[in-house]
């Protein structure tokens, strides 16, 4: 009778150890998937700054041709004979 006691309890043991084993495994699925995720926002993060500042440029850029060009509108109406 006591061997078959250790029987159940050694096959409960390696129950208990491939239940660990596919829990470990499980961890280890979703570890890499957030390491993953993770890498994904830095390499996002850095292409939008990237992008924004390029735009930023290109507005600064757009602002200051449209300052000159209401200076030019604004003295052409003040002295209408540069036209003649």
């Amino acid at each position: 009778m006591a061997r078959a006691g250790g029987i159940t309890n050694a096959v409960n043991v390696g129950i208990a150890v491939q239940a660990d084993w596919e829990n470990r495994e499980f961890i280890s699925h979703i570890s890499l998937n957030i390491r993953r995720l993770f890498d994904f926002l830095l390499h996002f993060e850095a292409t939008t700054k990237s992008k924004l500042a390029s735009l930023n440029e290109k507005l600064d850029t757009l602002e200051r041709r449209l300052e000159l060009l209401e200076v030019q509108v604004g003295t052409a109406s003040d002295n209408p004979s540069i036209f003649t």
